[in-house]
């Protein structure tokens, strides 16, 4: 079994066991309708069950629930939902440091007007931008962006059509000065459309934190993939190769005093299954 189908059958159980008896979510595939388990129905009310509920109600009035969701965020295996079942209580008790001991920030502190969940790009000008699941400027000027994983296949790739092209021609081109020369040509960025995207926005005050599951063996290959050959190497460190497990196990030693982020980390490993001694 796949990773992906293994956690597919994990979520399935989780939402019988934790959130009942609801009807099977719909996915459409041409013009065949399939009904899945961790699928959520697509109604609101039920939706918004895929964020966990010690922070549920908070997210849902706060600002930075005034976002465009994934097209499939009803599937408990969301990558955005799990951003947010993580992320967004860390910002509301105040705990996003944790983020800057583990990157090696530890000397910094967050400036929590700036965090925001799908953070459009400030230096792509044309067309649609790239968006971060999450990301917050430092009261030191430094900025972190976040691209989230769990059971994605991979990092997307683009079509090499007259449309992508004339998108790198016009404005990638002109941004790669901190990728390494061999894949900063026309077919290389669009064989690795998502990850240099992302890379281009690394600077000297400017990291990209790559986060997903150490099983995602494919995702985790990538990632590798993009620090040590996508980006020249003084900018290596720039790029934060993490996995789940380890954000999981150092937050969970550095939140002891809050009760209420205890049992929320509890719950997103209950949901998620990213403990690291699985």
């Amino acid at each position: 079994m796949s990773y992906k189908d293994d956690i597919k059958q994990h979520l399935s159980d989780y939402r019988l066991k934790k959130l009942g008896h609801l009807d099977k979510g719909v996915w459409k595939r041409k013009d065949t309708i399939y009904r899945f388990n961790h699928i959520l129905p697509k109604k609101d009310n039920v939706v918004k069950l895929n964020i966990l509920e010690p922070y549920r109600k908070l997210f849902y009035e706060s600002e930075l629930s005034q976002i465009s969701y994934h097209k499939f965020f009803h599937h408990l295996n969301s990558s955005q939902a799990m951003c947010i079942n993580f992320f967004f209580p860390l910002f509301i008790e105040r705990k996003l440091e944790v983020i800057l001991d583990i990157i090696g920030l530890s000397n910094d502190s967050v400036d929590y007007e700036t965090a925001c969940f799908e953070k459009e790009s400030n230096i792509e000008k044309k067309g649609r931008r790239t968006s971060f699941d999450f990301y917050f400027k430092t009261k030191k000027g430094k900025n972190i962006y976040f691209e989230i994983k769990y059971t994605e296949y991979a990092f997307g790739k683009a079509k090499k059509d007259t449309n992508h092209k004339e998108k790198y021609k016009s404005e990638y081109s002109q941004k790669c000065s901190n990728i390494n020369e061999n894949f900063s040509d026309q077919d290389s960025f669009l064989t690795n459309y998502q990850l240099l995207r992302n890379l281009i926005h690394i600077s000297k005050d400017s990291y990209v934190v790559l986060l997903y599951p150490k099983d995602n063996k494919r995702i985790s290959k990538e990632s590798k993939f993009a620090k040590f050959n996508l980006i020249k190497k003084e900018f290596q460190n720039h790029v934060i190769d993490l996995t789940w497990e380890e954000l999981y196990d150092f937050s969970e030693k550095e939140i002891k005093d809050s009760k209420k982020l205890k049992t929320q980390i509890i719950e997103f490993d209950e949901k998620y299954r990213i403990k690291p001694y699985r």
